[in-house]
C-alpha cells in the first residue's frame, strides 16, 4: 500500500480526504462503511488543510502531515474492506469507491494502462 500512498500528490492526499469526509456526513451513522469515530477525528484536520490551503510548511512539517494522512486513509480503507466482508457482499474496491477513495484502490486506473509496442 505505501508504494500507492507514494504516488499521491499532496493535493490527491488532501482531496481524497475531504472526499471521504464529505460522504462520511452525508451517511447514516449505522451506515458507514467505517468508524464514526474517524469523522470526529477528520473534521478539524480536514478544516486545517483546507484553510491551509494543502500540505504547508518546512519539509519535516510535509512529511509528517502525509504520514499522518496515510495512516488515516490506510486504517479507514482496511475498516472499509473489513465492513465489507462483514456486513455486505459488495466489492470492498466498490465501497471504498463510493466513499472518494479510488485513487487509493484502483492501483492502474483505466489512462494508466500500457499500449502493446508491435
Amino acid at each position: 500500500m505505501e508504494t500507492i500512498f507514494a504516488t499521491l500528490t499532496d493535493n490527491q492526499r488532501v482531496e481524497t480526504l475531504n472526499n471521504l469526509y464529505q460522504k462520511g456526513l452525508s451517511t447514516p451513522k449505522e451506515q458507514l462503511a467505517f468508524s464514526a469515530d474517524k469523522l470526529v477525528y477528520l473534521k478539524p484536520f480536514i478544516s486545517r488543510l483546507i484553510n491551509a490551503d494543502g500540505i504547508t510548511g518546512d519539509l519535516n512539517s510535509r512529511i509528517m502531515t502525509r504520514n499522518v494522512i496515510d495512516e488515516l486513509l490506510q486504517d479507514i480503507l482496511e475498516e472499509i474492506e473489513a465492513t465489507s466482508v462483514i456486513q455486505t457482499s459488495k466489492d470492498s474496491a466498490k465501497i471504498a469507491s463510493e466513499y472518494g477513495l479510488q485513487l487509493i484502490t484502483n492501483k492502474f486506473p483505466e489512462e494508466a494502462y500500457y499500449t502493446r509496442v508491435a
